[in-house]
């Protein structure tokens, strides 16, 4: 491959030529972009993958702390969770959840009715998928997930330094809320997505996985495991960043360390969709591409959804 460089001034501009493709980089650096960094830095918002927690309850209505009504009581029990995913229960009462995915759900181009289908939801937290996917008529429907914060893919040195209380959290409570809000019968297993396996649980007509790619340090190894207990398709949606995919065909990724929430890896379009591809799937279809983030920070992120095939 041919590579020509050019710069002054901290601006450069590479050109790469191969056989099959030619690439134009441009990048910026020196005291130029000291200074644009310094900039940004200051104006620097909450670390992409690290929900924000200081709405909680807002979306509940007040009761006096006297009151042993049931209501009253699902209201505190609701302000005790640090809500990932945003539920409405009725009666004016709906979780604060760092996402509200009722609002995208079209995105997903989900199947009216899914009768018969025994579907898998890797990575449930409070199990919003899950129960929708129950509530389009799934025979029986699994919600697989860690048992808490420790048991995320931390790099060694941050699950290290864990406090006794870090270390105590627990998942699942949400999702027992919202269990018994739903009447579900959906089954929440304690897993990890690395140890999943036909003897496990069976296999699966459809696995779900959402956002969850990004936040491991060996997202083929999931991905693999996901193939190996699905039958028809996996509906995978996660994070991706146009700017990658700015240098020709090229399928990239850029590695991130395990930090904030924790994030490994961000993601070229082209590059997600090939890791999918080679973990044990036949083609991928893309069913949409569209932005979206936090409910106080809306459309911050790109995000596709993903259909892969057996």
């Amino acid at each position: 491959m041919a590579i020509k460089r050019l710069g002054m001034g901290g601006f450069g501009i590479s050109l790469t030529a191969s056989e099959h493709e030619v690439g134009l980089h441009i990048s910026l650096g020196g005291q130029l972009w000291e200074r644009f960094a310094r900039t940004l830095k200051r104006r620097r918002q909450p670390p992409l993958t690290h929900p924000p927690r200081s709405d909680c309850a807002r979306e509940v209505p007040a009761h006096d702390a006297n009151d042993t009504s049931p209501t009253a009581e699902l209201v505190r029990r609701i302000n005790r969770v640090n809500w990932y995913h945003t539920f409405d229960f009725g009666n004016g009462i709906r979780t604060p959840g760092a996402f509200d995915h009722s609002k995208i759900l079209d995105r997903y181009r989900l199947p009216e009715r899914l009768s018969g289908k025994r579907i898998l939801d890797v990575a449930t937290y409070d199990g919003f998928w899950a129960f929708e996917f129950e509530r389009r008529g799934a025979r029986e429907v699994f919600a697989l997930d860690v048992d808490g914060l420790k048991d995320l893919d931390w790099p060694p040195r941050r699950l290290a330094a864990a406090t006794d209380e870090e270390k105590a959290i627990r998942f699942g409570e949400g999702f027992a809320i919202a269990k018994e809000q739903f009447g579900s019968s959906v089954q929440r297993v304690v897993c990890n997505v690395y140890d999943l396996k036909p003897e496990l649980f069976g296999v699966f007509d459809i696995v779900h996985s959402g956002d969850l790619l990004l936040h491991l340090n060996s997202p083929v190894r999931a991905l693999q495991n996901i193939a190996r207990v699905c039958t028809e398709y996996a509906l995978i949606s996660d994070v991706y960043f146009p700017d990658l995919d700015h240098v020709g065909s090229r399928q990239l990724l850029e590695y991130m360390g395990g930090r904030d929430a924790p994030t490994w890896w961000k993601f070229g379009f082209r590059a997600l969709k090939e890791i999918i591809l080679d973990a044990g799937f036949s083609r991928v279809e893309v069913l949409s591409t569209f932005s979206y983030g936090y409910r106080v920070s809306p459309g911050r992120m790109q995000h596709a959804v993903l259909k892969a095939y057996k």
